[in-house]
């Protein structure tokens, strides 16, 4: 009991001699607290524990004391504060008397930022600024207005980061010009964000358009992803999401090496297509490739030079089957019907007929004509005509104007006749991995 009085007269005298201790006196004072408590805790068994802080705990007290001091200040630095944000010629200004509202204190006394209403600012200026997945209108190169929706192209901001970068420098208290944080960028701000730089890529006429500074450096025609097999390159505004020499496209039941390969949407890209010899027309109907825009290896090497990471692609003009369908030739319809992508329409059975009408007089059975080249009875016939129209003239007109018996009547071959050929081409090179789209 002798002990623990003796303790707490020992802690009382500690108390009056820090009471009265100031300047240098202070630290002698401290140092004989510590050597008293120490001797204290050798007599009594009461053990001291020493205060890690170099600092004296009157110090520490102090410290706390002038916080809410400092609140107010930063209170006051952050209320005289702006911050802006630049949006081509819009500037955003974010005054402090605005910012001061959004202030709060926590439980520790610390100042921080409500970000409820940080949240709303940075959703506002993306909902007014962003141009990512938005309709636009684009004047094609045959000088038409239309409008093209989807894509991956425009800008698109990080808002959850936008709004942490926001809140850090409103905490320095100092005015600022920020720019926001985002996915993807496009060209210009506004509505027109594609700019004079890009890649015109009309899928109905199968043939692209590379623009610089608004002016036509390249163009090509292309084979794009075939349509009656579901592989229909999508229309829409895209950005070149980078480019690699010498890649290897792998997909499902293909693989293919290309040497210029320039994706914009997923795995859909720009590439050479060294296994194909025909582009352009109607060729993708049937024979296009799994998605990708296939072009001839030498176009592909320029463009490849010409095009950078982030130009926009504005992809348009896909068709549908029907109107695939409405758009070819009896030709090309009974070359589709053969190969199981279409079925018989009332065109292609008068088509048929009309055939088989011309095979018979010909001295050809219906049978025979199933078997044979669907063009051969309309040859025939092209035949026999000329050479009735040849006979004719001989009989009507005068020796001088008689035509040379080699020489061939000054016809054009139908466009039907054309079309054959080149889908005949295109499927007859389906031996390297089909579609390629790689």
């Amino acid at each position: 009991m002798k002990k623990r009085v003796m303790a707490t007269i020992a802690l009382s005298f500690i108390s009056l001699m820090l009471l009265c201790a100031c300047g240098s006196k202070k630290e002698e004072a401290l140092d004989a607290v510590e050597e008293t408590l120490s001797a204290n805790a050798q007599e009594t068994g009461v053990s001291m524990v020493k205060q890690e802080d170099d600092e004296p705990h009157s110090s520490a007290i102090m410290e706390r004391a002038e916080k809410p001091n400092d609140e107010e200040a930063l209170r006051e630095k952050i209320a005289g504060m702006q911050i802006t944000y630049t949006f081509g010629d819009n500037i955003e200004t974010l005054p402090g008397s605005t910012i001061k509202e959004w202030l709060i204190t926590l439980p520790d006394g610390t100042l921080s930022v409500n970000e409820a209403p940080a949240k709303d600012y940075i959703a506002g200026l993306a909902s007014k600024y962003d141009t990512f997945g938005q309709k636009r209108s684009f004047v094609t190169h045959a000088g038409n207005t239309i409008s093209v929706a989807g894509g991956n192209y425009g800008y698109w901001m990080d808002r959850v980061n936008t709004r942490y970068e926001l809140i850090d420098q409103i905490l320095t208290g100092e005015s600022a010009a920020l720019e926001p944080v985002y996915y993807g960028k496009g060209q210009k701000f506004g509505t027109d964000d594609i700019g004079n730089t890009y890649v015109e890529i009309n899928i109905g006429e199968q043939h692209l358009w590379v623009y610089k500074n608004g002016n036509v450096v390249n163009e090509s025609d292309f084979v794009s992803g075939g349509l009656f097999k579901g592989n229909n390159t999508p229309d829409g505004v895209f950005a070149i999401t980078y480019k690699e020499r010498d890649a290897t496209l792998v997909g499902e039941n293909y693989q293919s090496s290309v040497k210029y390969w320039m994706p914009f949407n997923g795995n859909i890209g720009m590439h050479d297509a060294s296994w194909r010899d025909q582009f352009g027309g109607h060729i993708y109907y049937m024979s296009g490739s799994h998605g990708c825009v296939n072009l001839p290896t030498a176009k592909a090497a320029a463009i490849y030079d010409q095009v950078e990471k982030g130009e926009p692609v504005i992809v348009y003009g896909g068709i549908s089957k029907e109107t695939a369908i409405s758009r070819m030739t009896p030709e090309e319809q009974l070359m589709a019907m053969q190969k199981g992508y279409i079925t018989m329409t009332p065109e292609m059975a008068a088509y048929l007929l009309e055939q088989q009408s011309t095979d018979a007089a010909a001295g050809q059975t219906p049978e025979a004509q199933t078997q044979a080249d669907p063009n051969a009875g309309q040859a025939a016939q092209g035949g026999q005509e000329a050479q009735q129209q040849e006979t004719q003239q001989q009989e009507t007109q005068q020796p001088e104007n008689q035509q040379p018996e080699n020489q061939q009547p000054e016809t054009q071959p139908d466009q039907g006749g054309q079309e054959q050929t080149q889908q005949e081409g295109a499927a007859s090179q389906e031996t390297a991995p089909e579609g390629a789209a790689q």
